[in-house]
C-alpha cells in the first residue's frame, strides 16, 4: 500500500498526527508515475495542480457545488483516500471529515497529519514519514492565551533524520503568557532538556536558564523557541523542531478565525510554498519544474490582489450582502464591509435582529445587490433579497467549482478574475 502523506494548509492551532503500526511497504507507484493527490478545497485542487503539473494527478473529493461546510465524505472515500500518495486539506473546522478524524486513525497509512488553527496562518506542517522500526516521539507545545494544543514531531537523531521544521505565525499581543510543555517524551532516553530562543531566523541560537520539559514566559517580542536534549557528555541527543511566535498588537476585528484563507491572494501564496514544498519532499528530483510553476502562480496571485485593491480603492462604497462570512480577510486587506447572513460556516443561522439589522443597512445605505456563492443555497438570503428589492449576483468561494465552470476549463484565477467583475458591480452606484 502507497503511504499516505498529510499536509495540512492555513489557519490551525491544533497539530495531531496518528502512526499506523504497519510494516508493509511502498506498492504500485514509481517515480515516473505522477502523485495521486487528492484534496477537500477546489483552491487546492487548482494549486497543487499548476504546481505539480504533469508530475501530479489531483483531483477535489468534492462533488461540483459541495459546500465545505457541510459535505460528508463516505466510507469508500476515506478508503480512496489512503491508495493517495498525498492528500491535502485547509483544517479549523472547515471540513466535516475532520470531526470524523477516527476514521483516519483507522486507514493503514503510515502518518497521518490534523492541523487546526484558530489564529491567522500557519506557514509550514510538513512531517517526513516513519515507518518499520524507526521511532517517533511526539512532543506537546501548549500555547496561549488559545488555550490550544499543538503537537510537533521529534525524532531520535541515532536512528532516523529529523523532521522538517515548521513556523507558526501564532497570533500573540505583548504580555501574552507562552506556555511550552514538552510531553510524551518518556522514551527519549536519560538526559536533560535545555531550552533555546532566538529574534532573528539568521541569527544564533541563545541558551535560555530554563530546564526540564516546560517553558514558561512572557510575550514581549517575536522570537522563535526550540528545545535540546543532551546527554551526560553533553552531547545532543534530540532536538525539537523551531516555533516561531509572532507578535501582533493590531485590532482583530475581523478575520480571526476565518478558515477562508484561501480567498486571499496575498495569504495564498503561502499556500502556494506549502504545496510546493510538500511536492519537492516527495519528488526531490521534480524541484526544478514545481519550482517553476510555483512561481508562475505567485506571479498570478500578485496581480489577483493589484486587482482586488484597486477594486476597492475606486469603489463608489464598501458595502456588499453576503450569504455567509466567507470574506472576512478582503475586510482585513482591502476595508471591504461584508454583511453576512450567515456565520462563517454556512451552517450558522442569524438571529431575527441580526436580519433586521441587515435589512435596515440595506435601506439606509441603498445596497441594490445581494451576493450568493455558487455552492452555498439559502433562503433567508432570498427572503432577505425580496424584502429590500435587491437583484442577485453570484461569487464563487473556492470552496468548490460549479459544474458548468468546470467544463468551461476555468481556474482559480479565471474565477478570481470573474468575482472582481462582480465586486465591480456591487461597489458602485
Amino acid at each position: 500500500m502507497k503511504k499516505l502523506l498529510f499536509l495540512t494548509i492555513a489557519s490551525s492551532v491544533i497539530l495531531t498526527a496518528c502512526q499506523d503500526s504497519g510494516d508493509e511497504s511502498d506498492e504500485g507507484t514509481t517515480d515516473e508515475d505522477p502523485l495521486a493527490v487528492s484534496t477537500t478545497l477546489y483552491a487546492l485542487e487548482d494549486f497543487t495542480s499548476r504546481i505539480g503539473g504533469e508530475h501530479v494527478e489531483v483531483e477535489s473529493i468534492y462533488p461540483p457545488n459541495a459546500d465545505a461546510h457541510t459535505f460528508e465524505p463516505s466510507s469508500s472515500e476515506f478508503v480512496m483516500l489512503a491508495e493517495q500518495d498525498l492528500f491535502i486539506y485547509s483544517g479549523v473546522g472547515m471540513e466535516l471529515l475532520l470531526i470524523q478524524r477516527k476514521k483516519f486513525s483507522k486507514m493503514r497509512t503510515s502518518m497521518c497529519l490534523q492541523l487546526e488553527r484558530t489564529s491567522i496562518f500557519v506557514v509550514r506542517g510538513i512531517m517526513n514519514m516513519t515507518t518499520g522500526r524507526r521511532k517517533k516521539i511526539m512532543i506537546i507545545v501548549t500555547t496561549t492565551p488559545m488555550k490550544k494544543t499543538m503537537i510537533m514531531h521529534m525524532m531520535n537523531s541515532m536512528q532516523m533524520r529529523m523532521a522538517r521544521s515548521f513556523k507558526a505565525f501564532k497570533h500573540y499581543h505583548t504580555g501574552d503568557t507562552i506556555d511550552v510543555h514538552i510531553g510524551d517524551a518518556d522514551d527519549a532516553g536519560d538526559g536533560e532538556w535545555h531550552w533555546y530562543t532566538r529574534t532573528d531566523e539568521a541569527g544564533d541560537w541563545q541558551r535560555t536558564d530554563v530546564e526540564g520539559l516546560e517553558y514558561s514566559g512572557e510575550a514581549t517580542e517575536t522570537k522563535q523557541l526550540k528545545a535540546v536534549l543532551y546527554d551526560e557528555e553533553d552531547e545532543v541527543l534530540l532536538e525539537t523542531n523551531e516555533v516561531s511566535v509572532i507578535i501582533d498588537d493590531h485590532d482583530e476585528e475581523h478575520g480571526v478565525g476565518d478558515p477562508h484563507v484561501f480567498l486571499d491572494p496575498v495569504l495564498s501564496q503561502q499556500i502556494a510554498e506549502n504545496i510546493k514544498e510538500v511536492l519537492i519532499e516527495l519528488r526531490p528530483e521534480q524541484e526544478d519544474d514545481f519550482t517553476a510553476n510555483y512561481e508562475a502562480l505567485i506571479d498570478d496571485l500578485e496581480q489577483l490582489d493589484e486587482a482586488l485593491a484597486s477594486t476597492f480603492e475606486e469603489a463608489d462604497h464598501n458595502q456588499i450582502i453576503v450569504s455567509h462570512a466567507a470574506y472576512g480577510y478582503w475586510e482585513d486587506r482591502y476595508g471591504l464591509e461584508q454583511l453576512s447572513v450567515h456565520g462563517l460556516s454556512s451552517t450558522q443561522e442569524p438571529s431575527q435582529s441580526e436580519l433586521v439589522n441587515i435589512v435596515t443597512i440595506a435601506e439606509e445605505n441603498n445596497l441594490d445587490y445581494v451576493i450568493f456563492e455558487n455552492n452555498v443555497s439559502s433562503t433567508i438570503t432570498e427572503v432577505i433579497q425580496s424584502e429590500i428589492g435587491a437583484e442577485s449576483l453570484v461569487l464563487r468561494n473556492m470552496e468548490s467549482i460549479s459544474q458548468e465552470d468546470s467544463d468551461n476549463d476555468e481556474d482559480y484565477v479565471s474565477m478570481m478574475q470573474m468575482n472582481i467583475e462582480i465586486l465591480q458591480q456591487a461597489l458602485n452606484d
